[in-house]
């Protein structure tokens, strides 16, 4: 009797403990291992490059010559060049800001001869010279993207620069009895800025980005006087005063560095 007992006891024991271990079990009879969660997109993303520009020369806003009894003294910006390096930072596909830093050389003309008027062209030289003038800026932007194509987009841009010159410049001929002193207004000054053009955004080598911005300094940069070393000559001592507002357009050409990660605004590099 104890016999059959003991033996009832055991395989009702077999019996729970058979079932304990099928419960544990998935029903495939597989341990499934845990999912890799896939890498989050970055939410602001940031990139720049390198950046060259020609700014063309304009007198827009500002006059750049006087004209004093018979003697016309005229201020003619000449083309010269820009180069830095941009950054931006995007935090969606249609907005970012955009800064950046800058090195920029301009070049000015300096004339004067006898003129029947200010509107009238020289009719005689007497002196002609080129003075350069080197100014750093800090543009501080805003960023708009409207989608044109699958790779192509159009650039809108507008903020101020923060620009900053280093110093005053003259300019004296040992050949000529005429100076110049291009004297600065002050070492920093704001400008409003604004810029537009297109950009093709590869899959993995970068973007390049063609386009023209515009920059409109608040005030004049510098205040250049015109001055005889001689009392003797057809102007005698005149000194002339001319302000150079220092406003220009230009042409850009920029590429932007290929992404380091995959992102959701620019794509998928290849590093």
């Amino acid at each position: 009797m104890w016999a059959k007992s003991k033996g009832r006891f055991f395989a009702w024991l077999a019996l729970a403990c058979s079932g304990l271990a099928m419960h544990a079990q998935p029903a495939t009879g597989i341990i499934r291992a845990k999912p890799v969660q896939s890498e989050r997109k970055q939410k602001v993303f940031v990139t720049g490059g390198p950046e060259v520009s020609m700014t063309l020369p304009t007198t827009f806003g500002e006059l750049g010559k006087a004209f004093s009894t018979d003697t016309l003294w005229e201020v003619s910006p000449m083309f010269r060049y820009r180069f830095g390096a941009a950054v931006r930072i995007d935090f969606s596909k249609v907005f970012a800001l955009q800064t950046g830093l800058y090195y920029h050389t301009r070049r000015y003309q300096v004339s004067i001869g006898r003129s029947g008027s200010l509107q009238q062209p020289f009719d005689t030289v007497y002196f002609q010279e080129g003075l350069n003038y080197i100014g750093y800026e800090l543009p501080l932007m805003a960023l708009f993207y409207v989608q044109m194509g699958d790779r192509v987009f159009l650039n809108n841009a507008v903020g101020v620069s923060i620009d900053f010159y280093p110093s005053s410049s003259e300019k004296l001929n040992t050949n000529s009895e005429f100076k110049i002193f291009n004297g600065r207004n002050s070492w920093v000054m704001p400008a409003l800025r604004a810029s537009v053009g297109f950009e093709w955004r590869s899959k993995y080598s970068g973007a390049l980005y063609i386009g023209g911005t515009f920059q409109r300094p608040i005030i004049p940069i510098t205040e250049m006087f015109i001055e005889r070393q001689e009392p003797t000559g057809p102007i005698g001592f005149q000194t002339q005063q001319i302000n150079i507002g220092g406003t220009y357009f230009s042409i850009d050409v920029r590429y932007i560095l290929p992404a380091g990660k995959e992102n959701e605004f620019f794509g998928k590099s290849n590093r």
